[in-house]
Order: structure tokens, then C-alpha cells, then sequence
């Protein structure tokens, strides 16, 4: 007989549900059915009307006590069991948001039973895993308390982040990795917003000029087929080669010498189409209520400097619209240093500037740099304990209001005489200290095109003043792709890379 409902899958045992905001419970069903649900010691009474329900339940206090809830439909009965009541965190991004704690240095794991995560299953494209179950495994996603079997295999930078926050705040923590190596800031956000913004829509542009090469969507499918095993093949051995400790360079070399034709199309089934992630991965667990977005991505988007910052603000609008949450905060990890061979010197500094540019404490977007914590020939670099202590930090801050300048300094704006170049930072009101006594990591330009180290420099507190008798067109501060950041707070963040265009 065919069920009157089916639950979305991240209703499942030993789940956690986001603390004091309204409850999100959906699935498919059948039409016409009523549905009661069994929670929290009342009962919810529904009649679905549509072949998809989603039903809102009030919210509910934290809870360590692990309680059951059951959700009945005529002769169905479904019931889940081993819950909690915490705050839910979605871990989003590409391969360093992806990069498992067992290939850290990290080999201890503390087990915490109000720790429990959900990994979203990895697929670029709706059938993936039925077309493809070698390379996309088929698996139910599950929660799972943290254990060493269940965090070794998850997100580092989600591990550490559980354990930090739930040791500073005492409640049940919940990580839902929702992530997928390589991806595009364009992939992640909802084709619905992509097309009102007309910077986001080059990249469209570029999408349909790609499928305009086909004559049928069988003519691509095919292409993607044969290439696809190629792909994935050549990207296991780019992170092997990785690992051998030569510089990057030669690791694209020796990549691209072993699978010259490794290159997937662009098309229906790309990871990278737009709102291909968005599609066929967050959406299998919206509008499920979360606490906030911790988001690290960007690597793959050097290409886009120019549309980075529209982009992930499109990205924010989406997921706030379909999380039914105009507030919802985002915690954004600027990308760290690496060679990026094949690209040109600033490629990386270009989407950093993007980045810093969507910070904004009013729409509740913040951001913690790795620029200084990143490897000149590892693009996913191994030791993620300081970036995750920095994350959880800002979290603290600025959603539970604990602890205060954990943001890293940030270019705000200049002055400028026949003398001395005044610049002015913000979210961290510490002083600045050189590391090296230095001041290095300075580039000036006097005629826009040919730089020079900077050496006149001082701090006063969280200023910076260049002492200078010519006219000066550009200042740059750690603007390369793997940058010498040498200009730190007294809390030990680093200044954020800039640029400045003296108008």
C-alpha cells in the first residue's frame, strides 16, 4: 500500500531540531490526508492539500533529555526517536569545507553524545548516484553523535566547531555538511535570484553559450558520460600528487600531463551549472531551521572575480527567502593563500576583496580570514584547528554576544596630504603589530602600473600611516595569491588583504 507521507530524509533517528524558532516538518504525501504529529507532548492536526506538505510547529525550549516524536497518517505511523533541541549550524562550501578530520592532523576525537551530525549527499546532478553509484554512493543520509567513526569521515572545520561551541555554550549542536569539492558560488545559490540581478546573469550568458553548443540534450549527456570517470580520476590523483610536497605548479603540470582531457562540459549535469547545488542538494533539506551558515567556498571562482561579491550576495537573498528566515546570519571564510598556477598574481586577492566586501554587521554577514593560514603548494591545507578556533569565535560574538574583537581588521578608508597616507581599519578596534618589526607585505605605485615595496610605515593603534612625498596612485596590502601577511592584531588576526585606488 502507498504511504500517505513520506518524511524528508533529514527526519530521521538522533536528529537535532534548531532551539527557539518555529519547527519546519515536510515530505511528500499523498492528497487529502491528515496528518497528525505527536511532539513535545501535544498534537498537531494537518490535511495536506498537495503532493508535498510542509507544516510549522511551534518552537521548543533546548533540550538535553533525547525524546521521541511520532507523525501518524490512517495506518502509517512513523517514529523518530533519540532527538534533541539545540542550535543547528549548515557547513557549506567546496573541498576545504569538505576536507574530512581524518586527513588532518587532528587524531583525537571527543566523543559527545549532544554533538551530532548530517551529511547531505554529495551529487551534482539529480540522478547521479542511480547513474553513477561508484563515484556517488547511494547511502541514506543519517544523523550520527559524534564518535570517532562519524567525525572522522565529517567535515574538520565542522568537528572543531562543534566542539567549541558546544563546550562555551553548554547546549546540543547540530552540523549539516552540505557540501561539494570544486563548486561555484553560482551553483549555490537559487536560479530565481540569479536572473533578477543582471551581474549574476553573465554568468547565465555563459552557461546557455555552452549548451548552445549541442545539437540534443542526448549529444550532451553522452559527452558528460564518457568524460565524467576521466574527471574524477584526474582529480584523485591532482590531491595525491598534492600530498608529495612539490610545488603547485608542477602539480597542475603533472596532473594535466596525465589526463590531458579531463575537462567536463559544461551543461545539464555539471556541478557548476547554475543552481546546480542549490537544486540538487540544499534543497533536500529546506526549510529545515537552522541558527546560522557557515559558508567557505571561493577557490573555484577566480575566473569571476568581478561577479564574486553580487553573487554571494544572491546567495544570501536565496537562502534566506527558502529558509523562511530574512535574519538568517552567514559566517564566511575568506579563501586561504596558495599558488593558484595558471592564474594570474592577484586571481585569488580579487575574490578575497569580494569577500571582505560582503561583510556587513547590519545584514548579519561576517567573515574570518585563513588567508595566512594556507600552504604554497596545497590548496586544501591539512591543519584546520586555528581557522575553526577563529570561526567559532566570530560566531560567539556575534550571535551569543561572548567574547568581542574576533573579527580580523579590515580596510575602511584613507587620508591623504603632500605628506603621509593615513589608512583606517575596522571590526577589530586592537592595535596593529608587525610580526616581522617590518612592516612587510606593502606594494605602492605612483603611476598605476609599476609597484615597489613600501618601507616608511607606522602603526598608531589600529591605523596605518605611509610617510610619503610623492603622489601616490594604488596601495596594496598581501594582494597576491599567496600573500606575507605580516600585519596582525594584538588578538593575533590578520589584517585583511586590500587594494586601494587613490581616485
Amino acid at each position: 500500500m502507498k504511504p500517505n507521507f513520506t518524511l524528508a530524509p533529514i527526519f530521521c533517528a538522533d536528529m537535532i531540531f534548531q532551539a527557539g524558532k518555529p519547527v519546519y516538518l515536510f515530505g511528500t504525501c499523498l492528497k487529502k490526508k491528515e496528518i497528525r504529529v505527536r511532539i513535545a507532548g501535544q498534537v498537531h492536526k494537518f490535511k495536506t492539500s498537495e503532493t508535498e506538505f510542509c507544516f510549522e510547529l511551534p518552537e521548543m525550549p533546548y533540550t538535553k533529555e533525547p525524546f521521541d516524536f511520532e507523525v501518524v497518517s490512517g495506518w502509517q505511523t512513523v517514529t523518530i526517536k533519540d532527538c534533541l533541541v539545540g542550535d543547528v549550524f549548515i557547513a557549506c562550501g567546496q573541498g576545504n569545507m569538505a576536507y574530512p578530520l581524518r586527513n588532518t592532523f587532528e587524531t583525537r576525537v571527543k566523543e559527545n553524545p549532544y554533538i551530532r551530525f548530517f551529511e547531505v549527499p554529495k551529487r551534482p546532478y539529480a540522478n547521479a548516484g542511480l547513474e553513477f553509484p561508484l563515484f556517488f554512493p547511494a547511502g541514506k543520509p543519517q544523523w550520527r553523535a559524534c564518535a570517532f567513526e562519524s567525525a572522522m569521515t565529517f567535515s574538520a572545520v565542522g568537528y572543531l566547531i562543534s566542539q567549541k561551541l558546544a563546550a562555551e555554550l553548554n547546549v546540543p549542536i547540530g552540523i549539516i555538511s552540505c557540501n561539494l569539492p570544486d563548486t561555484s558560488v553560482f551553483s549555490w545559490s537559487s536560479m530565481s535570484e540569479l536572473v533578477q540581478n543582471t551581474t549574476t546573469q553573465k554568468y547565465l550568458n555563459y552557461y546557455r553559450t555552452e549548451m548552445a553548443k549541442y545539437k540534443t540534450l542526448d549529444e550532451y549527456a553522452d559527452l558528460y558520460n564518457r568524460q565524467l570517470p576521466r574527471a574524477i580520476q584526474y582529480f584523485n590523483d591532482f590531491q595525491i600528487l598534492e600530498k608529495q610536497n612539490i610545488p603547485a605548479s608542477r602539480v597542475l603540470e603533472e596532473a594535466n600531463k596525465q589526463h590531458p582531457d579531463a575537462v567536463l562540459p559544461m551543461g545539464l549535469k555539471h556541478y557548476n551549472r547554475p543552481a546546480g547545488s542549490f537544486e540538487t542538494m540544499l534543497k533536500t533539506i529546506v526549510p529545515f531551521t537552522i541558527k546560522a551558515v557557515l559558508y567557505y567556498q571561493g577557490e573555484s571562482d577566480l575566473a569571476n572575480h568581478d561577479l564574486y561579491e553580487e553573487a554571494f550576495k544572491t546567495l544570501v537573498k536565496s537562502w534566506r527567502r527558502v529558509f523562511q528566515d530574512p535574519g538568517l546570519p552567514f559566517f564566511v571564510v575568506q579563501i586561504p593563500g596558495y599558488d593558484y598556477p595558471g592564474q594570474s598574481e592577484m586571481a585569488a586577492s580579487l575574490v578575497r576583496d569580494a569577500q571582505r566586501k560582503c561583510i556587513s554587521s547590519l545584514n548579519g554577514v561576517y567573515l574570518s580570514s585563513a588567508v595566512d593560514l594556507g600552504q604554497d603548494n596545497d590548496l586544501h591545507p591539512k591543519e584546520k584547528n586555528a581557522l575553526s578556533e577563529r570561526l567559532a569565535n566570530v560566531i560567539l560574538e556575534k550571535i551569543y554576544r561572548r567574547g568581542k574583537n574576533s573579527m580580523s581588521p579590515a580596510f575602511y578608508s584613507y587620508q591623504s596630504s603632500d605628506r603621509q597616507f593615513v589608512i583606517f581599519t575596522e571590526f577589530n578596534n586592537l592595535n596593529l603589530v608587525s610580526h616581522s618589526n617590518r612592516y612587510l607585505g606593502f606594494k605602492i605605485s605612483y603611476d598605476g602600473e609599476t609597484f615597489v615595496d613600501a618601507h616608511d610605515i607606522t602603526l598608531s593603534n589600529n591605523q596605518i600611516i605611509l610617510f610619503n612625498n610623492r603622489k601616490i596612485k594604488e596601495i596594496r596590502y598581501a594582494f597576491q595569491n599567496f600573500p606575507h601577511c605580516d600585519i596582525y592584531t594584538t588578538n593575533d588576526l590578520p589584517l585583511l588583504p586590500f587594494r586601494i585606488v587613490v581616485e
